[in-house]
């Protein structure tokens, strides 16, 4: 699906020579333009970086205890609270 996307956006990148040149370098090394390498790379990172994000991960000892505050009975306060007709419902 992404091969055959129409490709609209554009990303537009200031970094020194070096950096490019660097860029430039790995994309050659990997038989691939800059354009293409570097979407592949940036994609990658923005995938890991959103999976970060959304997830985590626990000891078995803390998802014991996140289990364990789970199933301990809620306070009166907030059990009334979830028994209040909500504005939506009245």
């Amino acid at each position: 699906m992404e091969a055959t996307a129409r490709k609209t956006g554009r990303l537009d990148l200031r970094m020194s020579d070096m950096q490019k040149g660097q860029i430039e370098q790995a994309a050659h090394l990997n038989g691939m333009s800059v354009s293409q390498w570097s979407i592949s790379r940036l994609v990658e990172a923005a995938r890991q970086e959103i999976a970060e994000q959304r997830f985590f991960e626990l000891s078995t000892q803390a998802f014991d205890e996140f289990a364990r505050l789970l199933e301990e009975p809620t306070e009166p306060r907030f059990d009334a609270f979830r028994r209040e007709t909500t504005r939506w419902e009245a």
